[in-house]
């Protein structure tokens, strides 16, 4: 990590290397001897610590939080807080205190609200730097990067302005790199990232007089919960972006940049160029596609954007939109979104939306909606809804499948571990129910029915045929039914049927019949079941007389009329799968 020590001794190293007088190097570090005691940041904040003797590395981290409100990000996988450490009192320095602690292989970086932990066992350097003014208010700076330890050249570094934020390279095979600086202040600030490597920044000097006055520009640190889900690891990442803009992303890690807007071509040819990947604006505009650090406003594409890290407010593309982070707000695609975190806010496409975890949002998808986990969102789809695991509510034309279902499941056929309200002809549910049944109504119709469901809901499906009836032979009766009280020996359910009737051809002849049945059932064990159903049901007919008046019959319909009228029926049920006792 770069600290004030480091700056003097990089000063008087830069006397030797950029022509300025040696009289002009005294009143800078004077300067900046002076204004050390306004630029303390958090590792560089002077703490007080007691002993510590056989704690959890955790410990001293909070104790850290505790007495000087400093919070600590790191992974888990490459710093072990439960470590046993011993420590003596300590007062001076935060940086050196935690160099003391960790060792030397690890690196320390600060955004506004935390110190970073990285592990970082190697060191590099620059040698033989060299700046040449161009054209255009630019500055070429080129060198050699090379490890220290080894002396051999360091491959695939990235390189980058960390003065202004307006662009960055890779460094070669033999370690040379070439930077082309826009606009450069009197003296210029270049940062060296590479995984594995800690972290190096030296500032150049101008041969003028050199201005302190900062640019404001604001960064900050993403730290992915699964480093599996990042854009370099998704399908879209590896096929729209370049290899060199994944080692790059690899090198800086989570590191970024605030900036008001960008407008680019493809991902790399923009106003940022190739350190696009690592900045944040508030309103992006992306001709044909964009690759950005994340959005905090409005992003607009031609056919894609490409977002590192989190998008907050509102995004749109004619093709898709991709985030690794989490999503908040609006996203819309006219062929899909895909978020590789959480999602907060809507996603709308044409054909697909796909996101790790809705938290608290809604999937509205054409054709196919896919989460890992949507416990507190809903799913919403032409055809298909996926969730992997806990969903809120689905609601698709074809078919729903979930683990778990909080809400309701709305489509022909519904699939989960467990749910409760599934609405559909056809439901597996785990943890429901399947029952087969054999019956009889008042109008001799012997039918077998389907029920399958959750706990409360279920679903209907019923062929049968007439024993005796001139007019219609067989029937087709589809349906919703509901549990209204279940124990060990007694349920009670009501259900809602439609009967089409055919005659013996299988014609069909404007003739239905709606149908309201109350079901008691007493068991005889876990499977079988005797009820005596009474019903009030609709029975349309075409009209022989061609009076279309309904009447009111007590018992069974009018065989030459629309009739309204009273039933019942009676039957066995097997269960195959039988559900909760409890409703």
């Amino acid at each position: 990590m770069f600290r004030y020590n480091n700056l003097i001794q990089l000063l008087k190293t830069t006397f030797y290397v950029i022509p300025v007088s040696r009289f002009f190097v005294t009143i800078l570090l004077i300067v900046f001897s002076c204004l050390s005691a306004y630029s303390q940041h958090k590792l560089a904040n002077e703490v007080q610590l007691p002993r510590f003797e056989h704690v959890a590395l955790r410990e001293v981290f909070e104790v850290l939080h505790q007495k000087h409100s400093i919070l600590f990000s790191y992974n888990s996988n490459l710093l072990d807080s439960d470590k046993e450490i011993t420590a003596e009192p300590y007062q001076g320095l935060l940086i050196n205190y935690l160099e003391k602690l960790l060792g030397d292989k690890y690196s320390f970086k600060e955004t506004i609200s935390h110190v970073i932990i990285t592990y970082a066992p190697q060191r590099m350097d620059v040698t033989t730097i060299d700046m040449d003014t161009i054209k255009n208010s630019r500055t070429r700076i080129s060198g050699y990067v090379k490890d220290i330890r080894t002396n051999k050249p360091v491959d695939l570094a990235t390189v980058y302005d960390n003065s202004g934020f307006q662009t960055s390279t890779l460094t070669g095979g033999d370690g040379y790199f070439e930077l082309n600086v826009r606009n450069p202040n009197h003296s210029v600030s270049i940062a060296l990232s590479k995984e594995n490597y800690r972290d190096t920044m030296i500032i150049l000097l101008l041969p003028v007089d050199i201005s302190l006055s900062g640019s404001g520009r604001k960064t900050g640190y993403y730290q992915p919960s699964d480093s599996g889900k990042t854009i370099s690891n998704s399908a879209i990442g590896r096929l729209l972006t370049s290899s060199r803009q994944r080692i790059q992303n690899l090198n800086l890690g989570g590191f970024f940049v605030y900036s008001p807007f960008q407008v680019s071509l493809t991902p790399g040819l923009g106003t940022h160029g190739f350190f696009n990947s690592q900045v944040v604006n508030k309103f992006s505009l992306n001709m044909i596609g964009g690759y950005t650090a994340g959005v905090d406003g409005t992003e607009l594409a031609g056919a894609f954007n490409i977002n590192q890290f989190d998008m907050s407010g509102f995004q749109a593309a004619g093709l898709f939109n991709t985030v690794g982070g989490n999503i908040h707000g609006f996203q819309g695609g006219g062929l899909g979104n895909v978020g590789l975190n959480k999602l907060s806010g809507l996603q709308i496409a044409g054909v697909w939306n796909q996101v790790d975890t809705v938290m608290s949002g809604i999937q509205i998808a054409g054709a196919v909606n896919i989460a890992n986990d949507a416990a507190h969102g809903m799913q919403f789809s032409g055809v298909v809804n996926i969730a992997k695991g806990d969903v809120g509510s689905q609601v698709a034309g074809g078919v729903n499948i979930a683990k778990k279902v909080r809400g309701i499941q709305l489509a022909v056929v519904n699939i989960a571990d467990s749910s409760d309200y599934p609405i559909g002809l056809f439901n597996w549910i785990k943890n429901g129910s399947i029952q087969l049944s054999l019956g009889i109504d008042e109008s001799k119709f012997a039918g077998l029915h389907f029920r399958s469901g959750g706990r409360v809901l279920y679903g209907v499906l019923g062929i049968g045929t007439y024993i005796d009836n001139k007019d219609f032979q067989y029937g087709v009766e589809a349906g919703l039914g509901g549990y209204l009280m279940k124990s060990k020996r007694f349920s009670l359910a009501g259900e809602l049927v439609q009967r089409t009737l055919f005659d013996s051809d299988w014609k069909y002849h404007d003739a239905n019949r709606f149908s309201l049945r109350i079901i008691p059932s007493i068991h005889f064990g876990r499977h079988f079941q005797l009820y005596a159903a009474p019903s009030v049901s609709y029975t349309a007919l075409r009209p022989k007389t061609g009076s279309r008046a309904v009447v009111w019959s007590f018992w069974g319909a009018d065989p030459s009329r629309n009739t309204i009228h009273g039933g019942g029926t009676v039957g066995m049920t097997y269960v195959l799968f039988p559900a909760s006792m409890r409703p």
